[in-house]
């Protein structure tokens, strides 16, 4: 099937703001080195990496056992009597060059439990409380009165030291470290949607968060168009016409308009588009979708008129053999048998009302003048 599947849904985003430590991965080459000689040695220590590194056991060592401190407040390295091993952040960050930087402080955090995105934390920024003159007499008076806190939901406490890339958001890979049970609820001030296109596999995320234009390309679902294709035929009652070897929908003649007798093609609306364990998405209409007779008699009548269709000029012999193979070419698998030209004519003048039709005078002269 060729026709184009493009699934869209609004994103509904829930906003907090909520204490918490969160680490940005960032670029500290200074400690990749540590990394190296904990993976090589099995363990290390001060006197090991001031002697190894810093070529110095003595004067170097309290340097040397900072930096192991850092990386290892950095979950880097795990401390066991004094030596250091490495963890399995540590080998993260030694094949991507990047360290997780964790910053305790509050959060403004944007996040959506929609299937289709990568992680449910779509942003997250710094939010600066106001100042006790602010809270007192300032702007933040009447918001400081009504502030009030929310149990954080599951399906987000759950990605807790996770790492993740913010779908609405172009910066850095971020971890939420920790977070406390509760936090503010704030407007979201976003209008994001999802656009997944089935038949090219792509996924973007596009629209507005807290002032900033986002449009972000993500990893579409692992599913093949005819899964879904079959998914949204079933939700509308239209699974048991489709004909997946032909890649048509099969249809009564007298359901079609003479468009798609012609053509061959219909459009479908879906109202409520669903696809399995992926949600509910917008209503959309699905262009150029196969059809397909659904058996020899409406392959006989939609022959006959395709036939008769085609009479816009005389229909002198030649042309009227042309016109048969023509109108019933879509229906192969039938043995359907087309009137001969005398016969179409003298139907055609027999059920004439009044004036002839263009197409029954194209019929009628032909044969009465046998061109």
């Amino acid at each position: 099937m060729n026709a184009e599947i493009i699934l869209q849904r609004p994103v509904q985003i829930r906003c907090w703001q909520v204490i918490g430590q969160v680490a940005k991965a960032t670029k500290r080459v200074e400690l990749i080195p540590l990394l190296v000689r904990a993976r090589e040695r099995g363990e290390t220590d001060a006197i090991d990496i001031a002697g190894h590194l810093f070529f110095e056991s003595r004067s170097r060592r309290i340097v040397a056992q900072r930096m192991l401190q850092i990386a290892a407040g950095f979950r880097l390295l795990e401390e066991h009597d004094g030596s250091f091993i490495l963890t399995a952040e540590g080998e993260q960050a030694l094949s991507t060059e990047q360290v997780f930087v964790p910053e305790h402080g509050t959060w403004t955090i944007w996040a959506s439990e929609d299937a289709l995105l990568p992680a449910v934390t779509l942003r997250v920024m710094p939010w600066t409380e106001p100042t006790a003159y602010d809270e007192i007499w300032g702007q933040e008076r009447e918001r400081s009165k009504n502030r009030e806190f929310e149990k954080l939901p599951d399906w987000l406490r759950d990605t807790i030291g996770d790492p993740f890339v913010p779908a609405a958001d172009t910066g850095r890979n971020l971890r939420l470290d920790s977070l406390e049970q509760a936090g503010s609820p704030a407007p979201s001030r976003a209008t994001l949607t999802l656009e997944w296109n089935v038949t090219r596999q792509t996924l973007r995320l596009k629209g507005q968060l807290d002032g900033n234009a986002v449009s972000t390309d993500l990893d579409p679902p692992a599913l093949a168009l005819d899964h879904v294709w079959r998914a949204l035929l079933d939700g509308q009652g239209l699974l048991r016409d489709w004909d997946p070897h032909q890649g048509a929908l099969r249809v009564a003649f007298i359901d079609t308009e003479d468009v798609e007798r012609e053509s061959m093609v219909r459009a479908l609306s879906f109202n409520r588009p669903r696809v399995p364990d992926l949600g509910q998405f917008a209503p959309l209409t699905v262009s150029g979708i196969p059809i397909a007779v659904r058996s020899l008699t409406d392959a006989q009548r939609w022959a006959e008129w395709r036939l008769v269709a085609r009479a816009r000029e005389y229909a002198t012999e030649p042309r009227y053999d042309a016109w048969s193979q023509d109108a019933r070419a879509p229906f192969t698998e039938h043995q359907v048998q087309l009137p001969a030209r005398s016969e179409l004519a003298e139907r055609a003048w027999r059920d004439r009302s009044g004036r002839p039709s263009v197409q029954a005078w194209h019929l009628i002269a032909a044969e009465d003048w046998s061109l």
